[in-house]
């Protein structure tokens, strides 16, 4: 595959090894995900050549090799922060990236059972880091991206931040991060227990029907979580009336894909971030999934916080589906 415009085709990075997750993803390919229109045949995987982006690097190979679908693993050279630096600083870190990227394909060849060009392909792009990633989404007609979120120094800008946040708040297909927190398994091969942070947006109704479909694939257990904030009870009601009327709306939010499920609904009062995070580790949640309000500014971080600093925090990987229209 020859080069997008602005990117050099390369081969890259870190120690890659085969990892425990590897039947645990190719468990999850079986996922018919019909109900959200997902169809894996290409996976997007962001790496940024720290140790922590190994973890998502593994997963996210095995996951696509699980699929039969095509990998396309990149890393993009941050224009935007050489603007002032000068151009030996970029061509710097372009010649480092070109060397990461030969590492990494010496290192596949000897231990990735796929075959570069046809299974994988490792791409160096260049330009502003989010937005290079979704354009070339778009331009590979991708499925699912997948994201670590540690960088290695100022010239690895970590996908964590506005980064990854831009990506999935933006990206029209689910992203799957794996956090600096998040846990190697060691015992568990396929999904068992899966928590949904639910709300009742189009985003969390298109977040519900992606869980639900994955819990029935495996037979996992569907746990719906959702956090009333104490602030937002009114003075005198009670609060029993209103939490099991809560519980109901949950279980409705699944509609037609409760049937033949394994799911139970909870409700909870308290701080919705500490709170979703509390629970993911009581229900020994392997995987977190929650819908994602769109990217409209700059501001968004401070007045709708609650997914960066879950996807930051969380001790397993959170799947975010995005609410289709970027008007919702």
């Amino acid at each position: 595959m020859g080069p997008p415009a602005g990117g050099v085709t390369g081969e890259s990075v870190p120690r890659f090894a085969p990892t425990v997750w590897g039947e645990w993803s190719r468990q999850m390919a079986t996922a018919k995900l019909t109900s959200v229109g997902l169809s894996i045949r290409n996976v997007l995987i962001a790496t940024d050549f720290s140790r922590f982006s190994n973890l998502a690097l593994n997963f996210g190979l095995e996951l696509a090799h699980g699929y039969q679908a095509k990998a396309e693993v990149v890393f993009v050279v941050p224009t935007d922060e050489f603007a002032l630096a000068g151009p030996e600083a970029y061509v710097a870190a372009r010649d480092a990236a070109q060397r990461d990227l030969l590492e990494l394909k010496d290192e596949l060849r000897k231990t990735h059972p796929g075959i570069e060009g046809e299974d994988y392909q490792l791409v160096l792009l260049e330009g502003p880091v989010a937005e290079t990633i979704l354009s070339f989404a778009h331009q590979k007609k991708i499925d699912l991206i997948v994201l670590g979120t540690h960088g290695r120094s100022a010239l690895g800008k970590m996908l964590m931040g506005s980064v990854a946040e831009r990506v999935f708040r933006q990206s029209p297909v689910p992203v799957l991060t794996i956090g600096p927190h998040v846990r190697r398994p060691t015992r568990r091969t396929t999904p068992k227990n899966i928590l949904l942070a639910a709300d009742f947006t189009l985003a969390g109704e298109r977040a519900s029907h992606y869980a639900a479909n994955m819990a029935r694939e495996h037979g996992a257990k569907l746990t719906l979580l959702h956090v009333v904030d104490e602030a937002a009870l009114q003075p005198g009601a009670d609060s029993t009336d209103v939490l099991h009327g809560m519980e109901t709306k949950l279980g409705d939010l699944l509609g037609e894909d409760a049937a033949g499920l394994r799911f139970c609904c909870q409700v909870e009062v308290g701080k919705v971030v500490s709170t979703i995070l509390h629970t993911a580790s009581e229900t020994d949640a392997d995987l977190l999934v929650l819908g994602v309000r769109p990217w409209t500014g700059v501001l968004d971080r401070f007045m709708w916080p609650h997914a960066y600093e879950i996807v930051r925090e969380a001790s397993c990987p959170v799947l975010t589906v995005r609410s289709k229209s970027l008007q919702h």
